[in-house]
């Protein structure tokens, strides 16, 4: 890996040691048994010279792409043939297409990387990133690609840490100072001190802002997306009102809407999905419900943030409509009877 001239080290390396969820059946144990205690490693502050950012996030340090661009060191390898030479013949066009870069001589920073413009990315990789240099971020410009001004959650998700200012880059900058600091944790898990740090700073951020509305028990319903839904949805809301759960839609409310939702809120209940990303905001103690497709392993990235912060995490496999469909995908069937039984335990 390519480094500056100069690094620091603002977060050290952690064990994170999770809780099994409460519900947990030993039938389940390979879909959360890799998962139980996972090594953080440092973060690091990188400071670099004559760097090139583009606006797809990837940064240039003359025609190299320094691996700081990727999720994680190793994520090009990851890539089959065919999607990694599409990868590179996309970004190093776009690399000489905009050859004529803008120059940029102020102090900036960069905490993206090629996933982070989704909103459980933003909340739970960048963000923590930012976090490490949050006493820096008055005196520097934080840089962005030009796409992410039109997320609505960007902005204001921004306003705790009190940036300076934002600039949005189209095509691509040349960076006379560029800090970057490292990943907290790979993606889907937690540096454990940080991710509560950064609760705590919105929980303080919003506490004497006035709510509309105190909802104790919320259902985050996907209907309103174009994937991974619930086929039997309106079953399950039936279940869920009986016990007093409140189906709320996300896509209408604020980012500042939600974060009061899950501040107040003492269940949460949804199916794999960017919602659950809210349990950042809940109080420790409160509990998290995932609903999830049957036999994957791989998605754990709710189990874990919910053990990071203290949270109590339930759990329901259920069938997918297709069960060969990708698991980012498919649409689930829960089984009501179930979903009852463990709303009785959870409550």
């Amino acid at each position: 890996m390519l480094r500056s001239t100069n690094s620091e080290t603002p977060c050290q390396s952690s064990i994170s040691v999770r809780n099994l969820p409460v519900n947990f059946d030993q039938a389940d144990l390979k879909l959360f048994e890799h998962e139980l205690e996972r090594v953080i490693p440092t973060a690091e502050l990188l400071h670099l010279e004559d760097v090139t950012l583009t606006s797809a996030s990837m940064l240039f340090k003359g025609l190299k792409i320094l691996p700081v661009s990727f999720p994680s060191y190793d994520y090009i390898n990851t890539l089959g043939f065919k999607d990694k030479l599409t990868f590179l013949c996309k970004n190093y066009l776009l690399r000489f297409i905009f050859r004529d870069r803008e120059r940029f001589d102020f102090d900036a920073i960069c905490v993206t990387d090629i996933w982070s413009r989704a909103y459980f990315h933003w909340m739970t990789d960048a963000l923590p990133r930012l976090f490490t240099i949050r006493n820096e971020v008055q005196n520097a410009t934080l840089l962005l690609p030009y796409a992410y001004r039109h997320e609505d959650y960007i902005e204001p998700s921004l306003k705790p840490f009190s940036v300076k200012e934002v600039k949005y880059i189209r095509g691509s900058l040349l960076c006379k100072t560029l800090k970057v600091p490292t990943h907290t944790a790979l993606a889907g898990n937690y540096n454990d001190r940080i991710i509560k740090a950064i609760r705590s700073l919105y929980t303080h951020y919003y506490l004497n802002k006035q709510n509309e509305q105190v909802l104790e028990k919320v259902y985050i319903s996907r209907a309103k997306t174009d994937k991974r839904k619930i086929a039997n949805e309106n079953n399950v809301i039936k279940v869920l009102e009986s016990y007093g759960f409140k189906t709320v839609y996300f896509e209408e409310h604020s980012f500042e809407q939600q974060v009061k939702m899950a501040l107040n809120a003492k269940y949460l209940i949804s199916n794999h999905g960017a919602g659950l990303t809210n349990m950042l905001f809940m109080k420790p103690g409160s509990c998290v419900f995932e609903l999830r497709k049957k036999g994957d392993s791989n998605n754990n990235c709710y189990f874990s943030l919910a053990s990071a912060l203290d949270l109590k995490y339930y759990y329901q496999v259920c069938e997918a409509i297709n069960p060969d469909d990708d698991v980012n995908m498919t649409d689930l069937i829960v089984d009501c009877q179930l979903l009852e039984t463990n709303i009785v335990l959870m409550l």
